[in-house]
């Protein structure tokens, strides 16, 4: 999902998914910039460097952390420093609060993906299948995911007005679809794959791969919630946005709500636990559905590394990222963090400053002096 806040251009260091505040409703999506080795290794060495430790001593007692300010990665440590509950980490074989559930934003997309990869392999799908674009676009909601959809429509070549294609017969392939969920971070995608495979076999797919209970709700529907509280059944909402065109157009009329409405949806939007993520990621890093580890590792691996994939997400207050490293020799390094509970200037200050949390994280996971740091702020 995007973050509807207000429109407010990202860089990624990762290219993870995290959306463009906007003045309406908060979805996770964001616009990827490539990751290179140089930019891997400098957030680490940054990361490093700002908390005060050296590389050469990564067990060094730890220091005082920093004054909480997310516009910067040692800020976003004492941050976390001060909030503890209000984080969840998984980073390789350690964890701090795994199981505790929070909102996930577009990180739980990684499911839609998995499930899309098994029935490739299954020969349920055939990763070529191509859709009509107006079946994907039945289920987009403008002006909730920060341009997600339009980039991505505009980097598949697709003709667009700005909000839709111009062309709603044109056929486009499934793995185009998966491409813009994973990339952009569009919030269409994921209910389409939905709509065709069924929430069950999204269920079971996340199972295989280690994350039982995964959550499967709409995305749409989640976004329905926000513009109107009262609707009781979101799937059912859904529906009638994707088969009346009297009703989609009577809630894309609807006025986006205040960012401290946004951020109370957030914080009780659709969750899951940063230890079954990181199951699934791990599953796919492993090379259990080469299709799906494709999609996350659209991006060049830092030096040394066969592979980097990953997906995050964001909405106001909740900022999401997962992260698998797959090196040319030895076992793969899978990380993950859960953040919720940033006020909305603290959210919009680690968005702005280019995602402070993916610094922490990628610093973490290819710099045992930044790992102890992390430790430091959530002992």
């Amino acid at each position: 999902m995007r973050r509807p806040t207000a429109a407010l251009p990202l860089g990624l260091l990762l290219a993870a998914c995290a959306a463009t505040p906007s003045a309406a409703p908060a979805s996770s999506s964001a616009t990827p910039s490539p990751s290179t080795a140089a930019s891997a290794s400098a957030a680490a060495s940054t990361t490093a460097a700002a908390v005060g430790t050296s590389a050469s001593d990564p067990e060094a007692a730890c220091a005082a952390p920093a004054a909480p300010d997310p516009s910067t990665p040692a800020g976003f440590l004492g941050w976390m420093a001060a909030h503890p509950d209000q984080v969840s980490l998984v980073l390789g074989t350690d964890a701090h609060l795994p199981d505790t559930d929070r909102p996930l934003a577009s990180a739980r997309k990684v499911v839609h993906l998995a499930a899309w990869a098994a029935a490739v392999r299954d020969g349920v799908l055939v990763a070529d299948r191509t859709v009509p674009v107006a079946d994907w676009e039945r289920w987009y909601l403008p002006g909730t995911d920060g341009g997600a959809h339009v980039a991505a429509l505009t980097r598949l070549g697709i003709a667009h007005d700005g909000v839709r294609a111009t062309d709603p017969t044109a056929a486009v392939p499934l793995s185009d679809v998966v491409s813009a969920m994973i990339r952009e971070s569009d919030n269409a995608a994921p209910d389409l794959l939905r709509d065709l495979l069924g929430p069950e076999a999204l269920a079971a797919t996340a199972a295989e791969l280690g994350w039982a209970g995964a959550p499967t709700a709409s995305f749409l529907g989640d976004f329905l919630t926000l513009l109107e509280p009262t609707v009781g059944d979101p799937e059912a909402a859904a529906r009638r946005y994707v088969d009346d065109p009297a009703e989609a157009a009577r809630v894309q009329s609807l006025p986006l709500p205040a960012p401290a409405v946004q951020a109370e949806w957030a914080a009780g939007s659709t969750s899951g636990s940063a230890a079954g993520l990181a199951a699934m990621h791990a599953a796919i890093s492993a090379g259990g559905l080469p299709e799906a580890r494709a999609q996350l590792e659209w991006q060049p691996a830092p030096a040394g590394h066969a592979g980097l994939g990953f997906k995050g997400g964001s909405l106001p207050g909740v900022l999401a990222e997962a992260v698998a490293l797959r090196p040319e020799t030895g076992a793969d390094t899978v990380g993950v963090l859960l953040v919720q509970g940033l006020s909305p200037d603290e959210w919009s200050a680690a968005l702005a400053a280019g995602l402070t949390h993916q610094q922490v994280m990628l610093a973490a996971m290819t710099d045992p002096a930044a790992a102890r740091q992390l430790d430091c702020a959530l002992a």
